[in-house]
């Protein structure tokens, strides 16, 4: 039989310690037996010691490395007294090999299958562990023998190791080594040193310690040790889920499932199964379902979004009144028939299918579907092998439950609240000291507030929104009304009635005195013309007159149907307005992420005709970190250089709209530090302090303010807009100014501007700068 060892290069296992085989300790325990009155085998053992000391040359030392087939009749003599009758070389899976090394001189069929790459050399490193961690393991054994073997100190060491080995059907299955060195001798070279149990066992002493205490070159060892393999993949599989359920979280969630669901088919032991795990979690009492989880799903990733959510309501209708495993050995037409949810199965070539409830406390937690591509491959036979892995299927979608909540706290927090993390903690202490005070002591909760923190305020508006918005609504009126008009003179030429003569005439009045900029109540009075006197007539004559039923249907086909008006104008403004808007958010939003990584701040962000963000910064709002200016400053280069993105990024939406709209870009520069507080009634922070006040006013006055003696407005498209009051605050801009021309991306120009003043405010001044366009 050939020798099977690791590649000889792996290891190194000569120059760690001498290793031998040997029959002797095998011998002496044998004769242990036999001189032990009880034992009922002793003739058998005393017919083997016999054998080999009928041979001198069974007794010595045989090197690792020679031919042992001479010795092959003594070899299954030893193995028929190790292993029981019952083995079979073909099913079990057992080797003897030589001590420390991988090298292995009896086994069995099974395990020169599974243990060898062709055949040829072992595997020697499992699946998952590092060469070093292999090394590290097999010199810790080797002390740990050395210790027991020679000092009779009461070692407790793993002689275990799980490997992950490949099926011919491409699984994977695990199973655990058990490396016996209960015939295995220790020889000692020279003299030991003293060692004492106490003291060694009273700190951790690491096998480089110990190689300096007890070189290895002390030692040899003659023996064997037995390899026994025994298949763990149900126990090992079940530890792998436990390990994936404590260790999910909403970053690996999918990657969890999607694991999982490979891991099903080894626990149950079908291989040539697919799983698929879909939780039905809870919002406001209601089953509801994560697009995330069944576009790959058999039953509901289907059709679009509608027809998911109906097949999911029938699943979920049938799950609730049938809590118990559906099985479909056969899919075909007539057994599916009855389960209008699996009409599709038999297109995704599903021949085999199991949808089996996850209950617990008579809720419905989620479902666990099998499917197979073979006639009658699933039945109810392997459900009882989940037992063990329900109840961490169950522990599994209460989780995603929890998930779930979490993500919608996050998005209530960041869209309905002002609540943000980086002033979060604040409330808590104010909570937690309101938790403490008795409750008969309990008076209002005290106040939330953030002293010296610097404002940075920020407007990107939407240039004459109002003027588009106006010609939008003017467009549509105008356009409605000459479709009436002619509408009225066509139904003239088939049906004389005076009334819709006076009809067309109000028409083209209304036509006629359309001005170019809507006045107030312009648009309402039109509207309650077609509403009032046109739709009804119109309708009317639509249900009794088949001759102008084609010419009136035609006229509401035209007709917005959520409006029941012309309104494509409108809505084009509406849809180009929003991208734009929601394109800035989206941008501003992935930035907020970004600035908390170098200093928190309180970032507060709200829609105009276009977007305005207010942001404050200062040490009262860290929690911890140590605040610096320089947080500050950076924090305005970024204002500045986001609003350079900002409007190129609006200038390339351009083309796409259906309405063109264009941008202009404002930043207000606040040197001195403000006190804001949490205002309970509308759930906002706001400043305090008449000098704070000032601030405030400006923010609001400044949307559209001129420059001084030209009535030319401040803010420009294709511009950033600086507003500032004093000559510090103006150096530090230009000094953001320069270093962003030179990166090309402000135009070289600056416009230094003087403002009109404001009521309540004077003395203000701006700096204005061109965009690059031109990206790099």
């Amino acid at each position: 039989m050939k020798v099977l060892t690791a590649h000889p290069g792996v290891f190194n296992d000569d120059k760690v310690i001498e290793s031998n085989i040997s029959f002797v300790p095998f011998l002496n325990y044998l004769k242990e037996k036999v001189n032990n009155a009880d034992e009922v085998r002793s003739p058998f053992y005393k017919l083997i010691i016999d054998k080999f000391e009928s041979n001198p040359d069974t007794l010595k030392p045989i090197s690792s490395d020679s031919d042992l087939s001479p010795y092959k009749e003594y070899l299954d003599l030893l193995i028929s007294a190790i292993f029981p009758v019952t083995t079979d070389a073909t099913k079990d899976i057992y080797g003897i090999g030589v001590p420390f090394k991988f090298a292995i001189f009896y086994y069995s069929d099974l395990f020169k299958q599974l243990f060898t790459e062709n055949g040829k050399e072992l595997t020697a490193v499992p699946d998952g562990i590092s060469l070093a961690q292999v090394k590290k393991d097999k010199i810790t054994w080797l002390y740990k023998l050395i210790l027991e073997k020679v000092y009779h100190f009461p070692m407790t060491y793993k002689n275990e190791i799980i490997h992950t080995v490949e099926t011919p059907d491409g699984g994977k299955r695990y199973v655990k080594v058990n490396i016996d060195p209960r015939f295995v001798e220790v020889k000692v070279k020279g003299n030991l040193p003293v060692l004492n149990y106490d003291q060694f066992c009273s700190k951790q002493i690491t096998p480089e310690a110990l190689q300096e205490l007890l070189p290895t070159n002390m030692f040899s060892l003659e023996g064997f040790v037995i390899w026994t393999v025994k298949d763990v993949t149900q126990s090992e599989t079940l530890n792998n889920i436990k390990s994936l359920v404590m260790n999910m979280r909403a970053s690996n969630e999918i990657e969890s499932y999607r694991t999982l669901e490979k891991m099903i088919p080894v626990i149950l032991g079908v291989p040539d199964i697919t799983a698929h795990v879909v939780p039905f979690p809870k919002v406001n009492g209601k089953n509801v379902l994560e697009e995330q989880f069944s576009n790959t799903d058999p039953i509901l990733g289907v059709g679009n979004k509608k027809q998911q959510q109906h097949f999911f309501q029938l699943l979920l209708e049938h799950v609730q009144q049938h809590p118990i495993p559906l099985i479909v050995p056969d899919v075909n037409e007539t057994t599916i028939a009855p389960h209008a949810f699996l009409k599709y199965l038999p297109i995704k070539n599903i021949r085999s299918f199991l949808v089996f409830p996850i209950t617990h406390k008579k809720e419905i937690l989620g479902v666990l579907e099998l499917a197979s591509s073979t006639p009658n491959r699933l039945s109810a036979d392997p459900l009882w092998k989940f037992q063990n892995t329900y109840p961490l299927l169950v522990l599994m979608l209460n989780r995603s439950m929890n998930i779930l909540e979490s993500r919608l706290n996050e998005v209530i927090k960041d869209q309905f609240t002002a609540l943000q993390p980086s002033v979060e903690w604040k409330f808590v202490d104010a909570a937690w000291n309101y938790l403490l005070t008795p409750t008969e002591e309990r008076k209002d909760i005290e106040s939330i507030s953030f002293e010296e923190v610097y404002p940075l305020y920020g407007a990107v508006d939407i240039r004459n929104s109002s003027v588009q918005q106006g010609n939008a609504i003017r467009e549509d009126l105008q356009e409605q009304l000459e479709l009436i008009r002619d509408t009225l003179e066509t139904i003239g030429q088939t049906i004389h009635l005076p009334l819709l003569e006076e009809l067309q005439f109000k028409t083209n009045d209304l036509l006629n005195n359309l001005s170019d900029s809507l006045s107030a109540g312009e648009d309402l009075k039109v509207n309650e013309f077609m509403e009032q006197e046109i739709q009804p007539v119109l309708e009317h004559l639509c249900e009794g007159n088949d001759t102008l039923k084609p010419l009136l249907t035609n006229y509401f086909a035209k007709m917005d149907k959520s409006e029941g008006h012309v309104y494509h104008h409108r809505r084009e403004y509406e849809e180009s307005l929003s991208k734009i808007n929601a394109a800035i958010s989206q941008y501003l939003e992935k930035e907020r992420q970004y600035i908390q990584h170098s200093f928190p701040c309180y970032f507060e962000k709200y829609r105009t005709d276009g977007v305005e963000y207010t942001i404050y910064i200062g040490q009262s709002i860290a929690q911890e970190k140590k605040f610096d200016q320089l947080y500050l400053r950076n924090l305005r280069l970024w204002q500045l250089s986001s609003m350079a993105h900002i409007a190129r990024l609006t200038h390339k939406l351009g083309p796409k709209l259906k309405t063109p709209l264009q941008t202009t870009q404002m930043i207000l520069m606040h040197s001195a530090p403000i006190t804001i507080s949490f205002r309970s009634d509308e759930r906002r922070f706001d400043v305090e302090g008449a000098y704070n006040v000032r601030y405030e006013i400006i923010k609001k006055r400044i949307d559209k303010v001129h420059v001084k003696d030209t009535g030319e407005r401040l803010t420009q498209p294709g511009t950033i807009a600086m507003v500032y009051s004093y000559v510090r605050e103006m150096e530090e801009l230009k000094k953001y100014i320069t270093f962003l021309q030179s990166k090309k991306i402000l135009l070289p120009e600056i416009e230094m501007l003087d403002l009109e003043e404001l009521q309540g405010v004077s003395g203000l001044k701006a700096l204005r700068v061109r965009v690059n366009m031109e990206e790099e």
